[in-house]
C-alpha cells in the first residue's frame, strides 16, 4: 500500500513541478525579459567602441597598428579578424546589436537567465558613466564574457574552449596548465591541437599577418607597451608580470586540489589587461562550480543506484534454478 502511494506522488510530482520549481521559472522568464530589455538598450547605441574596432579593423587595408596601442586599435589574432569577417559585411548598427545578442546569450549558457541577471547587476567593482563589470564589457563590445564562457567549455565540456582563450586574450590561457598538472593528456592535447590547428588554417590565407601579430605582442609587453597599458589600470595597477606569476600560483593551486572553479581567477589575474571589464571573466568562477557540482551529484547519484540494485546473490540464482526444475 505504502508502495504503491509513492509511485503515485512520484508520478504526480513529475507531472506537475513543485511550487519551488514554480517560482524559478516565473523568475526565469521575468529575468529573460529583462535581460531583452538591457539588449535594446545595448542595441540602440552605436557609438563606437571595442565591437566596432572588430568590424572596421579591415578598413584601411592594414590590420594591425605599426606600435602597441590598446584603445581603439585591433590587437587580436588574425584567425579572430577572419572569423569576424562576414560580420563586417553588415551595417555596424546590426553588428552592434548582434554581438551584444551573443555576448548575452553567452551569459544565459553559463549562470541562466537569473545568474545572468545578477551577474549584470553585481555592484563590485562599479564606475559611473560605466557601470557594473560585466555591463560594461557587453556594453563596450569588449568580448570578455566570451573569454569567460570559452574557459568554461574547455574546464567542463571541451578543451578546444581554449583556443579563442589562447587567439585573443594569450597569457589568460595559462589555463590550460591545470590539464598539465593533472595530467590529462588527452585535454591538453585537445586545447594545444585546436590552436594550432586554427592557426594553420589562418596562415594558408593570411601568413604574413602572424608576424605582425608577433611583432604586435612584442611591444605589448616591452616597457612602453606595458607602461601605457597600466597606466589605464584603475582597480588592479599591478604589472602583467606580477599578475601572471599570480595567476599561474593559483592555476597550480587549483590544480593540485581539483579546484577547477577555481581556475578562472588565475586566467583572469594574467589577463594583458583588466580595467572594469576585465572582472567580467570572474562570472566562469560560479559557471564552473555549477558544473562540477552537478557532475558530481549525478556521479553520486550513479553509485547510490549501483548500491540500491545489486546483483543477484548466489542464493537467489540457486532458488531460480530449483524452480525451473520444478518447472520444467
Amino acid at each position: 500500500m505504502i508502495a504503491t502511494i509513492r509511485a503515485w506522488i512520484e508520478a504526480r510530482s513529475r507531472r506537475m513541478p513543485l511550487a519551488g520549481d514554480r517560482v524559478v521559472a516565473a523568475a526565469s522568464v521575468i529575468a529573460i525579459a529583462i535581460l531583452a530589455w538591457v539588449w535594446w538598450q545595448m542595441a540602440r547605441q552605436t557609438w563606437h567602441d571595442d565591437s566596432y574596432t572588430f568590424w572596421s579593423a579591415w578598413q584601411d587595408g592594414h590590420l594591425y597598428p605599426p606600435t602597441w596601442r590598446p584603445i581603439s586599435q585591433y590587437v587580436y589574432s588574425p584567425a579572430f579578424a577572419q572569423a569576424f569577417w562576414p560580420l563586417m559585411q553588415l551595417p555596424w548598427p546590426i553588428v552592434n546589436g548582434l554581438w551584444a545578442a551573443l555576448q548575452l546569450a553567452a551569459l544565459v549558457w553559463m549562470l541562466g537567465p537569473i545568474g545572468a541577471l545578477v551577474a549584470i547587476a553585481f555592484p563590485i567593482p562599479y564606475l559611473p558613466h560605466s557601470g557594473t563589470a560585466v555591463y560594461a564589457t557587453i556594453n563596450n563590445g569588449n568580448p570578455m564574457i566570451l573569454t569567460a564562457a570559452a574557459i568554461t567549455l574547455g574546464l567542463t565540456r571541451w578543451p578546444g574552449g581554449f583556443a579563442y582563450v589562447l587567439l585573443t586574450k594569450v597569457s589568460a590561457g595559462i589555463g590550460i596548465l591545470y590539464f598539465a598538472i593533472r595530467r590529462q593528456w588527452g585535454a591538453l592535447g585537445m586545447a594545444v591541437g585546436v590552436t594550432a590547428l586554427i592557426i594553420a588554417v589562418s596562415a594558408i590565407f593570411a601568413p604574413g599577418l602572424w608576424g605582425e601579430w608577433a611583432t604586435l605582442l612584442f611591444g605589448a609587453v616591452s616597457s612602453s607597451g606595458g607602461s601605457e597599458a597600466l597606466a589605464k589600470e584603475i582597480f588592479m595597477p599591478v604589472p602583467l608580470g606580477v599578475r601572471g606569476l599570480i595567476g599561474v600560483g593559483m592555476v597550480v593551486l587549483a590544480s593540485l586540489r581539483g579546484w577547477s572553479w577555481a581556475v578562472p581567477i588565475g586566467c583572469f589575474l594574467a589577463l594583458p589587461d583588466i580595467h572594469l571589464g576585465g572582472f567580467a571573466v570572474l562570472t566562469a568562477v560560479p559557471a564552473v562550480w555549477l558544473r562540477q557540482r552537478q557532475a558530481h551529484s549525478e556521479a553520486e547519484a550513479e553509485a547510490e543506484g549501483r548500491v540500491a540494485s545489486p546483483a543477484p546473490t548466489s542464493q537467489n540464482q540457486a532458488r531460480r534454478s530449483r524452480s525451473r526444475v520444478r518447472g520444467g
